[in-house]
């Protein structure tokens, strides 16, 4: 009968052994190369060592086949370490040359301890089984679907195949293998090796091999997050119930039978629930390289258990219940590598999900949930800051989400080395300062931005800048997000105001104080400059594309828009953003109204000759204006004096004020509209969710928002919008005006589109109307002359 060398190899009989295959190969780390810093001869050197000492650990029992009574291993370690490289290794020289040092050292062994060191035809049985298990091994390894490509990890899918073909068929042929000795021996004897084959390759598989693949692949991650600070009690307790009551187990079958060797097999399996509790906390708390050498160990220790009970598998009952053994040792292993499994994938869902959540999913920045966890840590200034980016939304209707991100990540890059950038939305972020910036950092953020030049689709654009600076005074969520709102309020107030310069929320900043006084200071000089009527009136003119020009030589029509500036007390122009807001939050829309009308009327009286080549006239009104009774009176007063027909005069209002005061704004421009003037809806596109509302007005123009006409020539979102409003200007019977106009390639856009007119630096910019007014009248002297 056969017998096991020490390296857990069977031996037929003292002539006659049989060989136990192994095989091996350098290990693939994550990025699927060999292992780091050895060479392929080194790495067969190492990993076929290591496979030679695992030849060295058997688990010893006596098998009896037959009458013939042998040394035997219960497992064949190496040979589930060969099997674990052979699915980790992609370069097959190496697993070749890990095979051959295998043999080599059987080889050895053979002849030493058993051939008396002459050579027999066990030596050419055992070459011819190496090459079939060398060959037989790639097969398996194959069909399992290794070895990968880099950075693969192994799926709950996995399991299946390996348990098909790992756990049965490989250590099946493996058994017919051995039953090739008969060739060389009797047929007890082959059968004798093939039992031990099967049993012996089936645990050494079931011990090393994917708990070493698992355990090298994962050999990097990190143990699973756990809330709980006494996660530790309750295994320890276990396991010390575990052991006393092994303890005791052996007690009582010492009292009853004699003798009991300490953890026999029957009192460990026994306990084997109990030992599988400890062993699915192991994989569920403990890194996975721990895991994984907990769940070898246990495996190898159950193995050592049940040795005792295979000496009776020449037995029908010892048989089956080896066998059975063996399945309940395949299970614990799917088992417990199945519960690994589901908790990393669990793991890695669950903090993929929480990394989301800390970003923007169209840009990828960190967001206000990501801004609270980081000020939780410390900061160098309790300071944040809003930023706030204009015409974004523009941005997103021209070009598209993906444009938008690109444009949003640039910002963050560009500001990276000064503030911590979270986005918030559309052209809008939360600011940490970083460690040791300078008193003037949000001065420096703001420059940055206002001067930088965003490449977009290959074009450059600027972003107009606004900030909101707050300080707070702790970590607590609600804290933060109170900084959050002011910062925001205080970056919209600048947006409104026009104020490209930090707005701060400190009640004693200088800052603060300066922002106020100015705010006044524009207010009063604004209401000063109305009643000492410093008003200057611009004009821009407004291009007929459905027309022909003049005949040469003739002066040309007059139609465009005024508008208004505002001189202060040393005659320098104020901008609309300078007092516009202040005068509409002071009450005064409809005062600058009514100076703008006194105003024109002044200049059109003074160059009487322009007067019949003026052809239309648009006028703007704010919507206070609309709401007040008094500037209704006022207004038609003016009117009544009028060195202009009623046709000749457009009034001008914004889509939201007319629909934001749609009973007023009707009446007022019905009554207009009733003495001859023409009515302009100005900036339409911003208002469309009231085109209900919008019907009850009288609209002989359709003013279509500039915002949308810049890019109407890039056949995008703009474009749509401005076919609609055609659409829309068509159904209620009026005329189409695009602002902004500024190239050829959008002209020609808006002519195909079938806009009636066109306004834009393209046809001029605006001019003083006077100068236009003197212009005209000469060019109707020398046409006289």
């Amino acid at each position: 009968m056969g017998r096991p060398d020490v390296g857990g190899r069977v031996v037929s009989s003292p002539r006659w052994r049989r060989v136990q295959r192994g095989k091996d190969g350098p290990m693939a780390d994550h990025a699927g190369q060999p292992v780091r810093g050895l060479g392929a001869s080194m790495q067969v050197l190492v990993l076929g060592g290591l496979c030679l000492l695992l030849q060295q650990v058997p688990i010893r029992y006596r098998i009896d086949f037959f009458g013939e009574i042998a040394d035997a291993s219960l497992i064949h370690l190496h040979t589930g370490m060969l099997l674990a490289i052979a699915m980790l290794v992609r370069d097959r020289r190496v697993v070749a040359g890990c095979f051959a040092l295998t043999f080599v050292g059987w080889t050895l062994r053979q002849l030493y301890l058993f051939d008396n060191g002459q050579p027999t035809w066990m030596l050419g049985w055992g070459a011819v089984t190496y090459l079939l298990q060398f060959a037989w091994t790639l097969a398996c390894v194959r069909w399992m679907g290794w070895p990968r490509h880099a950075g693969a990890r192994m799926q709950r899918s996995d399991l299946v195949r390996f348990a098909a073909i790992g756990l049965l068929l490989f250590p099946l042929v493996m058994a017919l293998l051995g039953l090739s000795i008969v060739l060389l021996s009797s047929p007890a004897d082959a059968l004798s090796a093939a039992f031990q084959m099967f049993f012996a390759k089936q645990f050494g598989v079931v011990v090393v091999t994917l708990p070493l693949v698992i355990g090298w692949l994962e050999r990097s991650e990190r143990a699973p997050r756990s809330g709980a600070g006494t996660h530790w009690l309750w295994p320890v307790a276990l396991g010390v119930g575990l052991a006393v009551s092994l303890w005791a187990g052996v007690q009582v079958r010492h009292a009853f039978n004699g003798f009991t060797t300490l953890l026999s097999g029957p009192v460990l399996m026994d306990y084997r629930f109990a030992v599988l509790v400890v062993l699915a906390w192991c994989m569920l708390r403990l890194p996975p390289r721990w895991a994984m050498l907990s769940l070898a160990l246990t495996l190898l220790l159950l193995v050592g258990m049940v040795a005792g009970t295979a000496e009776y598998a020449n037995t029908p009952v010892g048989f089956f219940n080896l066998l059975h053994i063996a399945l309940e040792m395949n299970i614990l292993l799917l088992a417990m590598l199945y519960l690994w499994l589901t908790n990393r994938d669990r793991s890695a869902l669950a903090e993929q999900l929480s990394e989301e959540t800390l970003r923007d999913q169209v840009t990828g920045l960190p967001n206000l949930k990501a801004l609270r966890e980081r000020t939780g840590r410390p900061m160098p200034r309790a300071e944040l800051g809003y930023l706030l980016l204009d015409q974004t939304d523009t941005l997103v209707a021209g070009f598209g989400l993906d444009t938008q991100a690109q444009a949003m990540n640039a910002t963050a890059r560009r500001l990276d080395d000064l503030v911590e950038t979270y986005y918030v939305g559309t052209g809008q972020f939360a600011l940490l300062p970083r460690p040791g910036r300078d008193a003037d950092l949000w001065e420096r953020v703001m420059a940055r931005v206002e001067h930088a030049e965003i490449d977009v689709g290959g074009e450059p654009i600027r972003l107009l800048p606004y900030l909101g600076v707050a300080a707070f005074n702790g970590t607590h969520p609600s804290v933060i997000d109170g900084a959050v709102l002011a910062a925001s309020h205080l970056a919209f107030e600048a947006r409104q105001h026009g104020e490209l310069r930090p707005r701060y929320s400190e009640v004693g900043d200088t800052q603060v104080r300066r922002t106020h006084r100015r705010q006044l200071h524009d207010a009063t000089e604004a209401l000063a400059s109305l009643r000492s009527e410093r008003v200057a009136l611009y004009f821009q003119p407004i291009r007929d594309l459905t027309a022909d020009m003049g005949a040469s030589g003739e002066p040309r029509m007059l139609s465009g828009e005024v508008l208004c500036r505002l001189l202060d007390e040393r005659g320098d122009i104020m901008s609309p953003a300078r007092f516009m807001a202040p005068l509409e939050a002071a009450g005064r829309g409809a005062e600058l109204d009514l100076a703008v009308m006194r105003a024109l009327f002044r200049l059109l009286r003074k160059s009487p000759e322009a007067l019949p080549y003026c052809r239309e006239i648009a006028i703007n009104l704010t919507g206070q204006s609309l709401a007040s009774m008094s500037f209704q009176v006022e207004l038609r007063t003016l009117l009544a004096g009028s060195p202009l027909p009623m046709s000749a005069l457009c009034f001008e209002v914004t889509e939201t004020a007319a629909i934001s005061n749609t009973a007023a704004a009707s009446h007022l421009l019905t009554d207009l509209r009733a003495l001859g003037c023409h009515i302009a809806i100005d900036d339409f596109g911003t208002g469309m969710q009231s085109f209900a509302r919008l019907r009850e007005l009288p609209v002989d123009v359709i003013k279509i928002d500039g915002s949308f006409v810049r890019n109407v020539a890039q056949l995008g979102k703009d474009y749509a919008v401005v076919q609609a409003s055609v659409a829309v200007a068509k159904a209620f019977g009026a005329t189409t005006v695009a602002e902004f106009v500024e190239d050829e390639d959008t002209e020609f856009c808006l002519r195909r589109l079938g806009v009636h007119r066109v306004q834009g630096y393209l046809y001029g910019a605006p001019r003083p109307l006077a100068e236009v007014l003197a212009d005209v009248a000469a060019e109707a002297q020398a046409a006289r002359d």
